[in-house]
């Protein structure tokens, strides 16, 4: 077995097209991949950290997680990490006292508010805000799209929870509505959106000091580049599942320092390659 997953003690999982596959963002509507709840059971059972890390923006993680318990995937609310709340941290963490335009649903309202953040309601408010972060929605009203657009050409950053076009999550693809909205407000106002979920190196920092370990001592799995660009930029290691977005044809196309350090059918193959390493360290713990 792979030196990277036996010095392994904390695992950041994908959920889409890794433990999930559906079609739609966060595992919503769809189904457990083959043993993934077992996977994440034997992880925790043998001591490891396990955080779920979903680029998904749309819902708080709350919702998300009792979505997977629902597929017997037992995973505590507090360990579910979406774009949405990872870009909440960031904005409480590094424009206290700002104004903030949300350009999203409940997933980044829901975390925003939570932290306390002076959220701006573009029907009511002015001036423009100090800072606008786009998030996934089902609508983005002409009101709130022309408030960001009027905020960042008065100089406020733009954030985006992904930057990803296409959404995978093993049944097929759909466009990343945030991406695209995010980049459509950058467009009018000539600014490049600043990316706070996978694989920004903020996010990873967030994650490290969760852990409280070595990054060499952490492996991030997921379904794409984005989770093996995440390793990369904390030093922690990759597992690239070919169960979503990434087949071997798309493997083989990854340029040498984007490529993962180990590869696995599913989240079930790299469970039996686990299987003694972490039943050794249960009946230690």
């Amino acid at each position: 077995m792979s030196e990277i997953l036996t010095r392994t003690r904390a695992w950041v999982l994908d959920v889409d097209g890794c433990l999930m596959q559906t079609a739609r963002a966060g595992g919503a509507g769809g189904r457990a991949m083959p043993r993934a709840g077992e996977f994440v059971a034997a992880l925790r059972g043998a001591g490891h950290q396990v955080v779920l890390c979903t680029n998904a923006s749309q819902q708080p993680p709350g919702r998300y997680a009792a979505h997977l318990r629902q597929h017997g995937i037992d995973i505590d609310d507090a360990d579910v990490v979406t774009a949405g709340s990872a870009a909440a941290d960031f904005i409480a963490a590094h424009h206290d006292g700002a104004r903030v335009l949300a350009i999203g649903d409940a997933g980044i309202v829901e975390p925003l508010r939570a932290h306390g953040v002076d959220l701006l309601d573009p029907a009511t408010d002015s001036p423009p805000a100090d800072v606008v972060v786009v998030a996934a929605a089902d609508d983005y009203t002409t009101t709130v799209i022309n408030a960001g657009c009027l905020a960042v050409d008065a100089g406020a950053p733009l954030y985006t929870t992904v930057a990803s076009p296409w959404f995978h999550g093993g049944l097929g693809k759909s466009v990343a509505v945030s991406t695209a909205m995010a980049h459509a407000i950058g467009w009018v106002t000539r600014t490049e959106p600043t990316v706070l979920g996978k694989p920004s190196p903020q996010l990873g920092q967030t994650l490290i000091r969760r852990f409280g370990i070595d990054p060499s001592q952490i492996a991030v799995v997921g379904d794409a580049a984005a989770e093996i660009d995440l390793a990369r930029a904390v030093g922690a290691g990759s597992v690239l599942v070919l169960s979503g977005a990434t087949d071997e044809t798309a493997l083989g196309a990854l340029p040498e320092g984007r490529r993962p350090d180990v590869v696995a059918t599913d989240v079930a193959e790299l469970l039996d390659l686990l299987t003694p390493h972490l039943a050794t360290q249960g009946a230690r713990a």
